[in-house]
């Protein structure tokens, strides 16, 4: 089948892909099969088969497992239709249907999967379409993925980096037990020998529903267009250097008993030209689709650079640091770096990571009429303040809490509760079901609560919201169908900015932890935390590009004397901050007395001064822009640089590790006027500008950061 930009061959007795061709050059991008990946689906029992449909083999011994394959009239569609299905032992009755469809004029194919079971066997979850053994070119080598995981990563030739071994590194923190790996995020997946690389929730770790892989001048745009935010696996794996390859696929859950039907949605496999930036503007353009542009933040955060964390009012172990008297001198004390807005957590009864869900406050912090008479006092001074709230945790010690968990967690196939645990061992917590009417109601209540006027902050931090994985629950009682756990927070969200208009209130500042697409218009900003994967190829230029409007949140770390985290966080210290700057992150910046606070690093202290005043200068003076990523920038080594347009210009955000000036060309540009701003000048300068054949050169400061601004 081809429509002029693609072909696509299949194997008529087996329903196989053999082909996907870009008709542009007649390369085959499958350059490797293997016979024991599933292709092109795959079906999970519930008693632990896998049915696939039947290879040569079977269909000879049992002639009706043949694939019914039709090709269009126009040659443009294709039809595969299985009356059976093989577990490897015997054919099952579970009829499945998978069509492929190229539009007109464009190197696309979408596919689609229907599947009815006739049989016993409750069908679990399914893998579809799978698209096996590709690289790019004449080597794999030079090729590259970006893959959606939190707000992205970029790896390298990820055959030869996934299959790799992993390097760990164990780190504690009072009675927290952390492993960080480095280098690459792939490693053996769980229970499939041999196959090396990355599988992530949506909406867990997986943010978005696309990734892309290019090299040679070229990449594949693998996508779910899914208009409902149904939950599934995005795969990315290789055999190895040995057998090279990248094997691509979707993982959706089903439940699907006897008698019942599924239908997938769409899945696009697409041919552009050039690199990631192609598929992350065709992905946009979907998702505009069913999720229109924003954001919903108080006018106040445009303008404001981040936050100061405090985790330290009352440790899970039952440490106090600070009680609600110490609020008004916290925002003394951030103001002198810089900041105007405040995080509290551990404000509640049987402090973090312990109390959830009883959310009010802590006795031996202070009552309620100090936590009260402090906020009211902050927010008069102009101050800002959110409290931490777990959205996803009920603590199983409650004995008052257990009707209420019975009929609200997530429940499992085999009917019991999914539970977690978090820090010290002896904690368990059930794993709350925001499909449940019971926990919208606490969540919607809680937020109400202490953004009302029992306390009166004016915004909260949704912890795990988008960072836990979402779950499979399978309550019939509760307001959710099977995979739509996504679409109960987007209720929420929605939920929680809906009741503060009905209450005649202003809109408060939300922010949750992770990153996903489903949630990223609905709230002020998304917690990405590169710390934790800054050594895997952290790349959140991938979401950031995608969804230039949206406000990512950013995890910044001092250089020396940071207990938290392991060495090498402090290590990489400078260039995430930089990333950050670069990038317009909203600061997440932690005061923790002795264990993670800038003031034990004078020179850290003094560079993230500087750092937040140029970006308060940059927000109040020339606003956000649109993110455009490295749009028509040549940048020399050492250099590194986002592009934003303005209204009225162009921004660019420059960070320079060399410590001289350097040239850094920006094409399609005519000679113009510009001024610079270093973060140790901020009145700015005539910045150094000459015309060029493909555009201008224009002269970047020796300064670590440094805003570039051409007025158009």
């Amino acid at each position: 089948m081809t429509n002029g930009f693609l072909s696509l061959s299949f194997d008529s007795s087996t329903g196989e892909l053999l082909e996907f061709n870009w008709a542009r050059t007649g390369e085959n991008l499958i350059k490797n099969h293997s016979y024991t990946l599933p292709q092109p689906f795959a079906i999970l029992t519930g008693d632990g088969r896998t049915l696939r449909p039947g290879d040569a083999d079977a269909i000879s011994r049992y002639p009706k497992l043949r694939a019914q394959v039709e090709i269009g009239e126009e040659g443009r569609s294709a039809r595969i239709t299985y009356g059976y299905l093989w577990d490897g032992a015997r054919p099952c009755a579970v009829e499945a249907q998978y069509t492929v469809e190229l539009p007109e004029g464009q190197a696309d194919s979408v596919w689609k999967l229907s599947l009815k079971n006739s049989s016993p066997a409750v069908l679990q979850d399914v893998r579809f379409p799978c698209i096996n053994g590709v690289y790019l070119g004449e080597t794999w080598e030079d090729d590259t993925l970006v893959y959606p995981y939190v707000a992205g990563v970029k790896v390298k030739d990820p055959v030869t980096a996934f299959s790799r071994k992993q390097k760990v590194l164990c780190w504690r923190w009072q009675d927290y037990k952390y492993i960080y790996t480095q280098e690459s995020l792939g490693g053996q997946l769980p229970g499939e020998e041999g196959l090396y690389g990355v599988e992530n929730n949506y909406s867990g770790l997986l943010s978005m529903k696309w990734l892309d892989y290019y090299g040679s001048g070229f990449g594949l745009y693998f996508a779910c267009h899914d208009p409902a935010f149904g939950i599934c696996n995005l795969r990315a794996d290789t055999l190895g250097a040995d057998r090279p390859g990248m094997n691509f696929s979707f993982r959706h859950p089903l439940n699907l008993k006897m008698g019942e039907v599924w239908q997938s949605p769409a899945t696009v496999a697409a041919l552009h030209e050039g690199d990631w930036h192609q598929g992350a503007e065709r992905y946009r353009a979907f998702h505009r689709t069913v999720l229109p542009a924003g954001n919903k933040m108080p006018e106040w955060f445009r303008t404001s650079p981040g936050l100061m964390a405090h985790y330290d009012f009352k440790y899970q172990n039952g440490g106090v640091v600070h009680r609600f008297e110490d609020i008004n001198r916290l925002l003394d004390e951030a103001r002198e770096l810089g900041i105007n807005h405040l995080l509290m957590a551990g404000w509640h009864h049987d402090g973090f990571d312990h109390g959830f869900p009883e959310y009010y406050p802590a006795e031996d912090v202070g009552t309620r009429e100090e936590l009260k008479k402090q906020v009211t006092e902050l927010i008069e001074r102009g101050g800002h303040i959110c409290f931490y709230i777990n959205a996803r945790l009920a603590n199983l010690k409650y004995e008052h809490l257990r009707d209420f968990i019975a009929k609200n967690g997530i429940r499992l196939a085999d009917g019991s509760i999914m539970t977690e645990q978090y820090g010290t061992g002896d904690l368990c917590f059930a794993a709350m079901c925001i499909g449940s009417k019971g926990w919208q109601d606490k969540m919607a209540d809680t937020v109400r609560y202490v953004t009302g006027d029992d306390i009166g902050i004016d915004g909260v931090y949704l912890d795990q919201l988008a960072m836990g994985a979402a779950g499979w629950c399978t309550n019939p009682d509760h307001d959710h169908s099977f995979g739509q756990w996504n679409v109960g927070y987007q209720k929420l969200l929605n939920r929680l900015h809906t009741q503060r208009e009905q209450d005649g209130k202003g809109v408060i500042s939300t922010i949750h932890e992770g990153c996903s697409d489903s949630y990223g218009p609905l709230v002020s900003g998304q917690l990405v935390s590169t710390f934790s994967y800054h050594h895997n190829g952290a790349f959140p230029e991938m979401y950031r590009y995608t969804f230039p409007e949206q406000r990512l949140v950013d995890m910044l770390y001092p250089g020396q004397n940071l207990a938290m985290r392991p060495v090498h966080v402090a290590q990489a210290s400078r260039a995430i901050m930089d990333r950050a700057f670069r990038l317009g992150m909203y600061y997440w910046i932690y005061d923790l007395v002795d264990d993670n606070t800038f003031t034990r690093d004078p020179e850290g202290y003094r560079y993230l001064q500087k750092m937040i005043a140029l970006r308060k200068f940059w927000l109040e003076t020339y606003g956000q822009g649109e993110y455009r990523d490295v749009e028509g920038l040549g940048l020399p080594e050492g250099i590194q640089a986002a592009r934003y347009q303005m209204k009225d210009g162009i921004l660019i955000a420059c960070a320079n590790s060399t410590g001289k000036p350097a040239i850094l060309g920006l094409a399609g540009q005519n000679a113009q006027t510009a001024v610079c701003h270093t973060v140790d000048a901020l009145e700015g300068a005539p910045a150094g500008i000459s015309q060029t054949a493909e555009g201008i050169a224009i002269q970047v400061p020796e300064a670590p950061l440094s805003l570039i601004y051409l007025k158009a």
